[in-house]
């Protein structure tokens, strides 16, 4: 088993937590599984044929991330822990892509920048939250960007999240060095260059794997139980603080 993230599979889609695993919403402009509010993100969703659009959204999904791997740009990452048993579901995810993969935002969503790679949403299962998985999924993102030549990541925050899914905490994505690019009152777009990130990032993976090497075969990752149950990330001393 992997203690660093790796690319996201096809393979892997059915192994997502929960409506993530049929989610369409970042990748065809399907709608929101489970949403909490209309969303100001709704995607634009490309037309298909009565008999596609009637196919398993687990398939679907599965056939957009072939395609993205088949062309060399794997979309994300998925983050499994020693002991953790083979098949079963993901210790945590990220999904990006270069911005032109997914379907476009429709209304008043800020757009994104055709240089930018799109973090799209980020999850890490509750037990395994606040040793910094979700940094580490956060730097997977960044290093891809940086292998396709992308100055910059970039990802839509919610102002108001309480666990809406599909979407970011725009607290934890300014604590984590994003700042605003395109605002907008609920779903601001945020950007991170890459240039910034590069001094930080082997020490983050070094001290990652130092604090895994003293966990026990099969023992879970410590933390806190937050206040976020089963959607991106939990809360800690900064509000929607990844990992």
């Amino acid at each position: 088993m992997s203690r660093r993230p790796v690319p996201l599979t096809a393979g892997d889609v059915d192994r997502l937590p929960g409506a993530c695993a049929g989610c369409l919403l970042w990748e065809l402009g399907g709608p929101c599984p489970q949403p909490r509010s209309s969303t100001v993100l709704a995607g634009l969703a490309p037309e298909v044929a009565p008999h596609e659009a009637r196919r398993d959204p687990v398939e679907r999904k599965r056939d957009w991330v072939h395609a993205c791997v088949a062309d060399g740009v794997p979309p994300g990452a998925i983050v499994e822990l020693p002991g953790q048993r083979r098949g079963s579901a993901v210790a945590a995810f990220a999904l990006f892509a270069p911005s032109e993969r997914y379907a476009p935002r429709t209304g008043a969503a800020p757009r994104t920048s055709r240089d930018a790679l799109l973090l799209a949403t980020l999850w890490v299962a509750e037990v395994h939250r606040e040793v910094g998985i979700g940094r580490l999924l956060l730097h997977a993102a960044l290093r891809e960007a940086i292998r396709l030549d992308r100055p910059a990541v970039e990802a839509y925050g919610d102002r108001r999240f309480r666990e809406r899914a599909c979407l970011l905490p725009a607290t934890w994505l300014l604590h984590e060095g994003f700042s605003v690019h395109r605002e907008h009152p609920r779903t601001p777009l945020f950007r991170l260059e890459t240039r910034r990130t590069v001094r930080w990032a082997e020490s983050l993976e070094h001290a990652w794997d130092e604090m895994l090497a003293r966990l026990p075969v099969g023992a879970p990752a410590p933390g806190r139980r937050g206040t976020v149950n089963g959607a991106i990330v939990s809360t800690s001393r900064h509000q929607g603080d990844a990992g």
